[in-house]
């Protein structure tokens, strides 16, 4: 009978660290996207400028600037909406960006890895660009 409850408190521990291992914390942490990102890059071929910041909050709500700089004119664009988060930031998530434009309600859904201080954001047409954490 002793070799059975041996057996039994073996199995019993062994299935017992199995689950502690196993059910962790699955939230997964996407608090590294609070805060404000920036990009800036130049086309070598023709000397646009191009400048995008986009902040994102806790309360799930975003707000952005694009901005083109051409011979010293600069046309300027802001955006601000709500957005959802579907994954881990630091594997890629997809970020769904929603936003009212022109009375239309407009939808955009990009994958976003976040490394340290830098952010990789994956769009529709696969273009990847960088942001810096400011």
């Amino acid at each position: 009978m002793k070799k059975y409850f041996k057996l039994l408190m073996v199995a019993l521990f062994a299935t017992l660290s199995f689950a502690l291992v196993s059910c962790g914390d699955d939230d997964d942490d996407n608090s590294a996207l609070i805060g404000t990102w920036e990009s800036s890059s130049v086309d070598p071929d023709d000397g646009w400028v191009y400048y995008e910041a986009i902040t994102f909050n806790k309360d799930n709500t975003f707000y952005g600037m694009y901005a083109e700089t051409y011979h010293g004119q600069t046309e300027s664009e802001e955006f601000a909406g709500t957005y959802t988060v579907n994954g881990n930031l630091k594997d890629g998530a997809a970020v769904t960006l929603t936003y009212v434009e022109d009375g239309y309600t407009e939808s955009v859904t990009n994958i976003v890895r976040i490394d340290g201080k830098k952010m990789y954001l994956i769009d529709e047409d696969g273009d990847t660009g960088v942001y810096t954490k400011k």
